[in-house]
């Protein structure tokens, strides 16, 4: 069956087209919202408001975008809205509060997460959806409203940064 089929399915309340979409859709949009707030509660909540948003909007999506890029846009609002509630509560949380040793592969992710955390949002966001969510720019651009040119350039920035970070954190370590 056609996406469009599903999505048409949705809009006349099939909840069987909805688990259709959940399936399809439900691991891409966890790892990207992963990686944008840190840990998996906070993952899975999204991407669960995520469909509740869908169910709720459905009936809007008009079809001039793709189905997906829709989603992912409806995630990103879900996660900035997210990180926004939780920002004053999250301070120093990520400080050296560990005194046992760990599995390098470990500590090479934490670092990265930790990395990924000094990133402005808009780096972040394009950061995320190019190489975890696996969108082509035109398509991020689209999802967060911003120039192809905007998008390139955040995530020249964010990989320059995040390379930087990383390469002082080894310098340290």
């Amino acid at each position: 069956m056609k996406e469009k089929e599903i999505i048409e399915k949705c809009k006349s309340g099939e909840i069987g087209a909805y688990k259709f979409l959940y399936d399809r859709y439900n691991r891409p949009l966890f790892h990207t919202a992963y990686r944008m707030l840190g840990n998996r509660e906070d993952a899975e909540d999204a991407v669960q408001t995520t469909f509740i948003k869908l169910y709720k909007g459905i009936k809007r999506f008009k079809f001039k975008a793709k189905f997906s890029t829709y989603l992912f846009q409806i995630l990103i609002n879900t996660c900035i809205d997210m990180n926004k509630k939780k920002s004053k509560i999250r301070l120093g949380e990520l400080g050296e509060n560990s005194a046992v040793s760990m599995n390098t592969d470990v500590e090479i992710k934490m670092e990265i997460d930790r990395a990924l955390h000094t990133l402005p949002p808009k780096q972040k966001q394009c950061f995320l959806l190019f190489t975890v969510g696996d969108r082509k720019q035109r398509e991020i651009a689209k999802i967060l409203g911003i120039s192809l040119g905007g998008v390139k350039s955040n995530i020249f920035l964010a990989k320059s940064k995040l390379r930087s970070y990383l390469n002082e954190s080894i310098m340290r370590g």
